[in-house]
């Protein structure tokens, strides 16, 4: 499997620490948010688009997967995956479109 470059925008870390920010309140330990934000980097870093892990949007060069109920949407260049945006899926839908649209 293939290693890649991981680069975080700034929108999409300060999504990722709040997701885990809120696992750290409810829950009173740092054990689950690690780990889920280690588990999604490790994702991440050995994607591999030949298989169907990453599943393609409407929006051109724009893929995401879902780790438990978190969507983690990404864009390739070379052999950089950019992270756009991470969504809780517990969260409005509607309001995903509009993230989505401002990531472009």
């Amino acid at each position: 499997m293939v290693k890649r470059k991981v680069i975080w925008i700034k929108n999409a870390e300060i999504q990722m620490f709040s997701i885990m920010d809120y696992y750290f309140e409810r829950n009173k330990s740092s054990i689950y948010s690690l780990k889920l934000y280690s588990e999604i980097s490790l994702k991440l870093k050995n994607l591999d688009i030949s298989i169907a892990l990453p599943q393609k949007t409407t929006l051109e060069n724009i893929y995401f997967f879902t780790h438990n109920h978190i969507s983690v949407f990404f864009s390739f260049e070379n052999n950089i995956v950019i992270v756009k945006l991470i969504w809780d899926e517990r969260r409005n839908p509607k309001d995903l479109s509009e993230k989505l649209n401002d990531i472009l």
